[in-house]
């Protein structure tokens, strides 16, 4: 089954795209236009600076802070702080690809590395606050209760994958350590991952969004049943169509949650790619990624409800200028949302303290 599901589907895609040539090349072009206009603005910068923290080992020294509530949270040797916190400032897929190559390095056992699925692979903070946030509904609070979330999200789910194969063996404590390399060479090397990497997010915004738009048209539906099944297909997709509906803005932001939590089969189809190569089981990761959806969706509207929005319905009228100028704004709100979190989470583990099982 493995080895026929990506032959079939782009056997599907191609016949799709036969069918109906001129709209196919309506809707790769529309989500080009979205990578160019959105995507690479708000993303592409975040990736060389995320990329200029790791292999200059400040990411490593700050996940030194986390090696103590590592096991009680997450039953996970220290090591997997790396995954964790890589996962939550540099967004899709690097989470996934860390928690591989801790593994790989026997830095961890494959059942951590397995647990680290489930929960680390989250999207980065500027495409929730600049993408979602400034530029779909044109406020950044928006954007920073969204991060919020969705990172609590992924700590309850990572507590409650802390017992999955709770008795085997747990690596002893060590922490990934990066090599010092030069200012040029740090900055060359972010640069040419930057690179990749948003040329991965952008063929896969494209081919799945142009794909999943093909199909979706075969199906009549109404614009909130299309928003989410694209948003289930490719979640960047997804959220640009539930921010375009006529609906409240809390209905919307809900929903936006629940496909940013899930991430999309684009998303996904990456990590597989990725992850390949350690020959580690996936279903904790895809039911990590459902229950981050069901529980993201279920902490807005939690949220919502004791901090409803009092405006009805949002209009998307927001010029490219008002949301180009919301950058640095954004910027400012991931670091204090990310922050507050990484406190929060710190005051937590030293208030519990339970034993870890053996």
């Amino acid at each position: 089954m493995k080895k026929i599901f990506l032959p079939l589907l782009a056997a599907g895609t191609v016949i799709l795209i036969l069918a109906d040539a001129p709209r196919a090349i309506t809707y790769a072009r529309d989500a080009m236009s979205l990578c160019a206009e959105v995507i690479v603005p708000t993303l592409f910068p975040f990736f060389v600076c995320a990329n200029i923290l790791i292999y200059s080992g400040v990411c490593q020294s700050l996940s030194r802070a986390f090696t103590f509530c590592m096991r009680p949270l997450f039953n996970v040797s220290p090591a997997g702080s790396s995954a964790f916190i890589l996962g939550i400032v540099s967004g899709y897929p690097l989470g996934a690809a860390t928690a591989g190559e801790l593994y790989k390095n026997g830095y961890i056992t494959k059942t951590e590395a397995e647990r680290l699925l489930s929960f680390c692979n989250n999207s980065g903070p500027l495409f929730i606050l600049g993408s979602i946030g400034a530029a779909m509904y044109g406020n950044i609070r928006y954007g920073a209760v969204l991060y919020a979330i969705h990172i609590i999200a992924s700590v309850i789910v990572g507590i409650l994958f802390r017992f999955y194969k709770h008795k085997s063996y747990i690596a002893p404590d060590t922490v990934m350590t990066q090599p010092v390399k030069g200012c040029g060479e740090i900055f060359s090397v972010a640069l040419k991952n930057s690179v990749q990497t948003i040329l991965t997010v952008c063929g896969s915004v494209i081919i799945f969004s142009m794909a999943s738009r093909l199909m979706l048209d075969l199906i009549p539906m109404s614009p909130t049943a299309d928003a989410l099944l694209s948003g289930l297909m490719e979640f960047v997709t997804g959220t640009v169509k539930i921010s375009n509906l006529t609906l409240p803005v809390m209905q919307k932001l809900m929903l936006s949650a629940l496909i940013v939590g899930f991430a999309g089969f684009g998303v996904h189809i990456q990590v597989i790619a990725v992850i390949a190569r350690y020959e580690l089981s996936l279903l904790p990761y895809f039911l990590g990624k459902a229950l981050h959806g069901i529980i993201s969706f279920l902490l807005m509207w939690l949220w919502f409800s004791k901090f409803p929005i009092t405006t009805a319905v949002f209009s998307p009228s927001v010029s490219k200028t008002a949301a180009a100028a919301s950058a640095c704004e954004a910027v400012a709100a991931a670091v204090t949302v990310f922050l507050s979190v990484v406190f929060s989470l710190l005051f937590y583990a030293k208030k519990r303290r339970f034993k870890t099982p053996l």
